[in-house]
């Protein structure tokens, strides 16, 4: 594990020993938790619109960002991100899927 050490004005500092004796936690951990949800806050949005782009898949993400399938799946219907998929296979799916409605209308088959 790496450590980072960082210099903040003696305002910053008080805003933090503040924050941390009221939370009953060390300074330090307040500091390190702060820094890592707004570094997936911000990393997320950006990783998923790779994503959409096709450059990276959503389990890279999820293990980058250490979040749960589910986490993940709420996150892209939040920020309204697309699936890559290509025409091709966009129209093959959509194929399968009337042929699925077409059999279970006619009683061909049965969920």
């Amino acid at each position: 594990m790496s450590q980072i050490n960082i210099r903040v004005n003696d305002e910053t500092d008080k805003i933090f020993k503040f924050l941390a004796k009221k939370r009953k936690i060390p300074k330090a951990v307040l500091v390190k938790e702060m820094l890592l949800d707004n570094l997936k806050e911000k990393v997320l949005l950006k990783l998923l619109k790779d994503y959409e782009g096709g450059e990276i898949r959503l389990k890279t993400i999820g293990t980058l960002l250490e979040m749960t399938p589910s986490e993940l799946f709420k996150a892209v219907a939040a920020n309204k991100i697309e699936c890559p998929i290509t025409p091709e296979i966009d129209e093959y799916t959509q194929n399968i899927t009337d042929s699925i409605i077409q059999r279970l209308s006619k009683g061909k088959i049965e969920l």
